[in-house]
């Protein structure tokens, strides 16, 4: 008998996510404003911020957002194209008001710098090399330095991923929901087509039992079925 490899346990388990409170979020964003432009690339402080709201407002992949092109965006109803993304899916994502507010400010700074404004120019460029869109390590970096820059860390004092902020959009979500008094298990198809997964499965990897969560699904149950339970006996 041999078992099916895909039974086994992985050797590393996955690493679990670093809590990103909206707190530290305010702060860096912050940050980012206060950054300093530099002669290779003005925009930087405006990108910066941009590329956070975006992250942890609609959820986006890191590479889905360095693939944005102004052909991409929809600024006046606040919509993004996310063209052929992971398992081939591409997607529509509305953005909040507060993010389409941010995101035409950062297309108005743009377009001063007289960038190339093509459709198929990158939303998210550097004057380095002639207005070349940013590379996943340079705007992974980049983030990183806010992140060490806003004192952002977990209970061990580990740096959060960049990926952590996908975590941190799903984990609103469901908070929202909980708060809102929602069907948080209707919901759950919405926001995995919203964050482009082919299911819930796999948005499941993103609502980790994180504490916030279990102190409202605790507070809901409270609530619905408390009266049964007195002096600790039904």
């Amino acid at each position: 008998f041999l078992p099916d490899p895909a039974s086994f346990a992985r050797p590393i388990p996955h690493a679990l996510p670093s809590p990103i409170e909206p707190h530290q979020i305010a702060r860096m964003l912050e940050l980012a404003s206060a950054l300093q432009p530099a002669p290779s690339s003005p925009l930087r402080p405006a990108v910066m911020r941009v590329a956070l709201v975006l992250l942890y407002t609609s959820g986006l992949r890191l590479g889905e957002l360095l693939r944005l092109t102004l052909g991409d965006v929809d600024a006046q109803p606040g919509v993004l194209y996310i063209r052929e993304s992971k398992f081939h899916k591409s997607r529509w994502v509305p953005l909040s008001p507060s993010a389409r507010t941010e995101l035409c400010r950062y297309l108005r700074i743009r377009r001063k710098y007289g960038v190339d404004a093509r459709p198929s120019a990158p939303l998210l460029c550097s004057r380095r090399h002639g207005w070349r869109p940013y590379s996943p390590n340079g705007l992974n970096q980049a983030l990183h330095a806010l992140f060490d820059a806003a004192g952002v860390r977990n209970s061990e004092g580990r740096c959060p991923r960049v990926h952590d902020i996908r975590h941190a959009f799903a984990l609103q979500a469901l908070l929202r929901w909980y708060q809102q008094e929602g069907d948080v298990q209707a919901n759950l198809p919405k926001l995995a087509l919203y964050m482009g997964h082919v299911s819930i499965v796999s948005t499941a990897y993103y609502l980790r039992w994180m504490p916030a969560v279990v102190a409202r699904a605790s507070e809901r149950f409270e609530r619905s079925f408390g009266r049964l339970i007195q002096g600790g006996k039904p």
